[in-house]
């Protein structure tokens, strides 16, 4: 999940960020046509989802991998996944975050973070590994104080124009690429953020944003899989009543990341409070594994009632969570029994309150005053699933 929000400031980098689909399309490789995706209203009563007899799987399904963004993580790291039993990595597009880190502009770290992709693809393909290419940071310049999970993103067509338009760029860059490129994710957590982190509505015309996106993607590339899911946040117990989009394509992945109970998985960040346990009762409801596996049953049962294939994008506890390793078992546990594919975040992660490779240095104090030290591939968790799922890829 994104922690935080970014603050508004110049008219002059609000009205920058308008202009930056013709900036990024001069920088664009091959055809130059503009993408016309489709605007048509549907009806989610009565979705187009796969036969569960007739469906294909992407290369190296279930997918036991990582997700993998730049800030920290070098293109030949793939090497040491592949040599731990990573069968796959979710490549995350994050321009803003290289834009601040780098202070340069928004189009170049557009397409500085795109030649990173090219080298961790040439990489996989080395390996015989296989990704997904995630692109969820969808308005550039972080100046502008609108990301997708403002309104004004779903509501002002320019913004929308303009993740097409990049969208292009992506799939006529990648369009050629072997099976080290199984899929593509835009959106992986759809939600307007009603302003706490937590409470959020499901964007305005979700289901016509996926459909127009794939549109675009399919001018150039009918081989790899599209990833869709219901909001907000991408939760799986937004499954309970949800039938299905209605997008008439063969290669739908549906998807979830897992991070319930957010006030266990995400205590300390954006001001949530400190400590808090697991298993126990959270927000006034018991959580332990056996709840833990009936907010993933919402999806198992769609799963089961559509055939559809199913990928857990994330899951983590932040690293100092009171027995968030025991959470992080608990999960991989379940998904591991219902046969998902899914990804652990993250490898080498912006934050390091998210990184597996992080333990707390200073357990005898009051878990309100943990802090954190890198542990490197020693720490507990990051070996137990080296143990226990990586090496099942083998």
């Amino acid at each position: 999940m994104k922690t935080g929000k970014l603050s508004l400031t110049t008219l002059f980098f609000f009205s920058a960020i308008l202009l930056l689909p013709a900036a990024c399309l001069k920088y664009a490789k091959g055809s130059k046509q503009d993408p016309k995706p489709s605007t048509n209203n549907t009806n989610t009563s009565e979705a187009s989802l796969p036969d569960p007899a007739k469906k294909s799987l992407p290369k190296n399904w279930p997918w036991r991998g990582v997700c993998m963004p730049s800030a920290h993580a070098d293109y030949r790291d793939v090497a040491y996944l592949h040599s731990i039993g990573v069968n796959f990595i979710r490549i995350q597009i994050k321009s803003p975050k290289r834009t601040e880190r780098e202070r340069i502009n928004p189009t170049k770290a557009f397409y500085d973070e795109l030649e990173w992709v090219d080298k961790v693809l040439d990489e996989c393909k080395k390996y015989n590994m296989t990704s997904i290419v995630a692109f969820n940071y969808l308005v550039l310049d972080p100046a502008s104080g609108v990301d997708d999970k403002s309104a004004d993103f779903w509501t002002k067509k320019s913004y929308i124009d303009s993740t097409y338009k990049m969208v292009d760029i992506i799939a006529r860059r990648y369009k050629d690429r072997g099976d080290e490129l199984s899929a593509y994710e835009v959106i992986g957590e759809p939600a307007v953020d009603q302003g706490d982190g937590d409470k959020a509505s499901v964007p305005p015309g979700l289901e016509n944003f996926f459909k127009s996106t794939l549109a675009v993607i399919r001018k150039y590339d009918q081989q790899r899989y599209f990833l869709v899911t219901p909001g907000p946040w991408g939760r799986p117990t937004n499954y309970a009543k949800f039938n299905g989009f209605n997008i008439n394509d063969p290669k739908i992945i549906y998807g979830a990341h897992m991070y319930l109970p957010n006030q266990f998985t995400h205590q300390g960040i954006k001001k949530r409070p400190r400590p808090v346990a697991y298993p126990g009762v959270i927000a006034g409801k018991n959580w332990d594994k056996d709840a833990l596996e009936k907010s993933m049953s919402y999806l198992k049962n769609f799963e089961n009632k559509t055939g559809a294939l199913v990928y857990i994008g994330e899951f983590q506890a932040v690293r100092w969570a009171p027995n968030g390793n025991q959470w992080v078992k608990d999960c991989a546990d379940i998904m591991s029994k219902n046969g998902w594919s899914w990804t652990y975040f993250a490898y080498q992660p912006d934050y390091d309150f998210w990184n597996p490779y992080m333990e707390v240095k200073n357990p005898t104090d009051a878990p309100a005053n943990w802090n954190l030290k890198n542990s490197g591939t020693d720490a507990e968790i990051w070996q137990y699933m080296i143990k226990n799922y990586f090496s099942k890829n083998k």
